[in-house]
């Protein structure tokens, strides 16, 4: 993240602005006892020697900052992790104790002090000798907000019912991420659609979450012939890109066909598989045909990953999409700076928004500012603070009660289409045996696991579908947590020995270890529970880049998943072995899998309700039975936003933000 400009540091209560405190002077509460505070901010365990070891060992820093709160030290044990000051920023995070039972934990944005040796910020850093996990501390955490120093800062707004709409306008919104999505386009970089996609590029229809129905966006109509074969658009003739280039048939027609090929990836890719040809007989009609019928066809065409660009970056190498684009939404990309900033502008001739958003004209904002903060805490204190920034994604379930208290606007979103899913390579060499694959499965404590995960907030996955799927299939009963069951498993795969590591060896004296290409604070939640089995799970993460080709090259034992679009098809898109990826690496020869493939296909073809519900649920009770995959929980979403900030609007997973405004300070 690159440095805003410096703020002031905010002045104690009762100091005037002509009676300073020397540089380092403490000003705040009173100072915590000689040698910093006496027990650990996240465990409460007495203070001892600052060494490295065990919990019963803690390092204590004293400092006094100019964000004039508590900031005095932290005493921190090694076996905790605490919060790194941001590199090349000025803002600091302040965490201190005073004297027992008190204590404080506060994340001001305030001015940082410099070295007079070597000019550059001080590290506010403890060292960490391992990972650390969410919510695995009793008590406070380290790095928790405190609500009572940087609560306020925000301002206040008049109730956003009194404000015209004609006085909504004006205004950058800045928007915390976790990591960068690794490109611009939703068709290649699937992190994408969750963050400026919708801003970017519009789609040609609309799925209303209320309604659960389809309708009009950049398509005005459609028919849909009986067999659904054949689609037929009807487009819209006021719609231009920012380029300026306007909407045809024909752009359109280049956009599905830019679907098509290596590097974009597999949900996009889906959506246009099977197409036999594409028509244009007029301007601005288009006609879709498919060799064999399509039933989840329109339902694909709502979603951000197929959103309409210009004709000129539909044509664009897969490398350079990822860079930049010109699509048809509300805003325009004005920069991109990798693992730093997206940067919108307003376009100010947009006028095309779908009814459900009953908007005219362009969109509130002047500007959306996308930055890239991946402490999770620094994020919220910054949205606390409520001027770096005023709206944050996925934010962690611990920090709940300190945003809320803060005054915070808290949202939650289930996941319309699938939870978390983890599919199983079964070309691995320990994950061919069906029994291994099985013991995974009903060893995995998915209640321990959404506790620890998100603090409860997700729900246990109780089938590969979200609940709030139209098609949700109950698969509860085959996911029961049974230990016992896992162990004699493992036993009869011949897994029977167990190292000194607690690993179990086979015969060959192989260790029964796999590999995902993961590592945030659910996978170690498994891998502590699959090591109770005797099953060690490597956490390799790729950079961002390197994700895609991974999980398509199959180099990983155990991956991660999960879709938008509310419809069963995505089960094909990922584990259809003819027209999806496969993410299993499901084999030919396998008779299940055939059967799985086969179920897959023809639940996307059904047009009949009731008939397709029961494909679903025997594909559904294949993938789980034959664990080609691991439901693990259904997800929930949180957003936090700055109580200025009104009516973004999430649709899914998807957030709108042509209805957004900032209140006035």
């Amino acid at each position: 993240m690159t440095a805003g400009r410096p703020r002031t540091p905010r002045r104690p209560p009762g100091r005037s602005s002509g009676s300073r405190a020397p540089r380092g002077a403490w000003s705040g509460p009173a100072r915590p006892p000689p040698g910093g505070p006496r027990r650990c901010t996240s465990c409460r365990t007495p203070r001892r020697s600052s060494v490295s070891g065990d919990c019963n060992t803690a390092v204590t820093i004293r400092k006094a900052y100019p964000c004039q709160h508590i900031g005095y030290g932290v005493a921190v044990h090694r076996s905790h992790r605490a919060v790194s000051h941001p590199r090349r920023t000025r803002h600091l995070l302040c965490i201190a104790s005073t004297s027992p039972p008190e204590t404080c934990t506060s994340l001001c944005s305030a001015s940082a002090t410099r070295s007079p040796r070597t000019d550059r910020e001080e590290p506010h850093v403890v060292s960490s000798s391992r990972p650390w996990r969410r919510l695995t501390v009793a008590g406070t955490a380290l790095a928790l907000l405190s609500t009572a120093a940087c609560a306020g800062s925000g301002g206040q707004s008049e109730p956003a019912a009194q404000v015209a709409k004609k006085d909504r306008y004006g205004g950058t919104l800045n928007i915390g991420l976790s990591a960068d999505p690794g490109g611009v386009d939703s068709a290649v970089v699937n992190q994408v659609w969750r963050t400026a996609a919708r801003a970017l590029a519009d789609s040609l229809v609309f799925y209303n979450p209320r309604t659960k129905q389809v309708e009009p966006w950049l398509a005005t109509s459609w028919t849909v012939s009986d067999d659904a074969r054949v689609y037929s658009f009807e487009l819209r003739d006021d719609v231009t890109f920012h380029d300026g280039t306007r909407l045809t048939a024909q752009v359109v027609k280049a956009n599905l066909e830019s679907l098509d090929r290596p590097g974009i990836h597999s949900s996009a890719r889906t959506v246009v598989q099977g197409i036999s040809t594409i028509e244009t007989p007029s301007e601005h009609r288009i006609t879709v045909r498919f060799a064999e019928p399509n039933a989840a066809f329109l339902t694909s065409l709502s979603r951000a990953y197929v959103g309409i660009v210009s004709e000129k970056t539909a044509g664009l190498p897969v490398a350079e999409r990822q860079k930049w684009l010109d699509g048809s939404g509300p805003y325009y990309l004005e920069e991109y700076v990798p693992n730093q900033r997206i940067v919108l502008k307003k376009r100010k001739d947009y006028d095309w928004a779908p009814a459900y958003f009953d908007h005219e004209g362009p969109a509130y904002l002047d500007k959306v500012v996308y930055k890239i903060i991946p402490e999770d805490s620094v994020r919220n204190g910054a949205v606390i603070g409520g001027d770096e920034l005023q709206f944050v994604y996925w934010v962690n379930a611990k920090y709940l009660p300190q945003l809320k208290a803060a005054g915070l606007t808290i949202s939650r979103t289930l996941n319309p289409a699938t939870g978390t899913e983890l599919p199983l390579n079964t070309s691995s060499r320990f994950l061919k045996d069906v029994r291994v694959r099985q013991a995974l499965q009903v060893g995995t404590d998915r209640d321990e696991f959404v506790k620890i995960d998100s603090g409860g907030v997700d729900q246990p996955a109780t089938g590969p579908l979200s609940k709030d799927n139209p098609y949700y299939s109950d698969q509860s009963a085959l996911l029961a947590y049974d230990p016992r069951k896992a162990t004699s498993l493992l036993e009869q795969a011949g897994w029977t020995k167990v190292g000194s590591d607690g690993i179990r060896v086979d015969a060959k004296g192989r260790r029964l270890s796999l590999r995902a290409p993961e590592d945030d604070a659910g996978w170690q939640v498994l891998q502590d529970q699959w090591k109770k089995l005797g099953v060690e799970l490597v956490l390799d993460p790729p950079l961002a880049a390197e994700a895609n080709e991974k999980l398509l090259s199959g180099a990983y034992d155990i991956a991660y998943w999960y879709a938008s679009t509310p419809d069963p098809d995505v089960l094909r898109a990922n584990y259809g072995k003819a027209t999806g990826s496969n993410r299993s690496f499901i084999a030919d020869d396998d008779a299940t899998g055939g059967e799985l493939d086969r179920l897959l296909q023809e639940q996307n073809q059904t047009i009949d309700k009731e008939k397709r519900q029961q494909l679903v649920d025997r594909a559904s009770r294949i993938l789980v039975e034959k664990a080609y995959e691991i439901p693990v929980s259904n997800d929930v979403d949180i957003w936090a936003s700055s109580p200025r900030l009104h009516d973004i609007q999430p649709v899914g997973l998807d957030q709108y933000l042509i209805n957004a405004w900032l209140a006035k300070k």
